[in-house]
C-alpha cells in the first residue's frame, strides 16, 4: 500500500429503513439497543463499553471487537442532538483515519418507514474511504435486521 496523503471528503450512504422513525432513532441513542447492532460484519460491540450522553457535547464511545479479539476503541462526542430528526457526532482522528464527522438524519417517510442518510465529512485516504464505505455498510445491514424483525 502506497503511502496517501488524506483528502477532505463528504461522503452520503442513505437507507429506508421499514420502521418507524422514532424505532430507528432508540436504535442510534438508547445503550441498550446500539450495542446489538453496531459495527461491520465479523465484529461486536460489548455492551460494557458502551458510553452515552445523547445531547449536544455528551461523551459517545464504544469498543469494537474483530474475530481475533483486537479491540477499536471509538470516543466521540454529540455535536448535534435533535430528537427524533438529526443525531450528529465528531471524532479526532485515531489509528490512521482522519478525524470527522457523521449527521444522521432520520425523514418520516409517513407510511411507517425510515428514510436515514449518514453524512460523513472528514479526512480520508482512497483506501480508508473503500473500507468505511464498506464497513458502514455492513453496519447499516445489521441495522436493518435489528429494527426490522420478522
Amino acid at each position: 500500500m502506497t503511502d496517501e496523503e488524506m483528502t477532505f471528503r463528504e461522503l452520503d450512504i442513505v437507507r429506508v429503513f421499514d420502521a418507524p422513525r422514532e424505532l430507528v432513532w432508540r436504535a442510534w441513542t438508547d445503550p441498550e439497543q446500539i450495542w446489538r447492532w453496531w459495527g461491520p460484519a465479523g465484529m461486536h460491540t460489548p455492551r460494557g463499553t458502551v458510553e452515552m450522553d445523547v445531547r449536544t457535547g455528551g461523551v459517545f464511545r464504544l469498543t469494537m471487537i474483530d474475530a481475533d479479539g483486537t479491540e477499536y476503541p471509538s470516543d466521540m462526542r454529540f455535536t448535534t442532538v435533535d430528537e427524533p430528526s438529526v443525531l450528529e457526532f465528531a471524532w479526532d482522528g485515531q489509528r490512521g483515519i482522519g478525524g470527522g464527522t457523521s449527521t444522521i438524519t432520520f425523514k418520516d417517510l409517513g407510511d411507517g418507514r425510515t428514510e436515514m442518510t449518514n453524512h460523513y465529512a472528514g479526512y480520508l485516504t482512497d483506501a480508508i474511504q473503500s473500507y468505511m464505505l464498506l464497513g458502514t455498510n455492513q453496519q447499516f445491514d445489521k441495522l436493518q435486521a435489528y429494527v426490522v424483525k420478522p
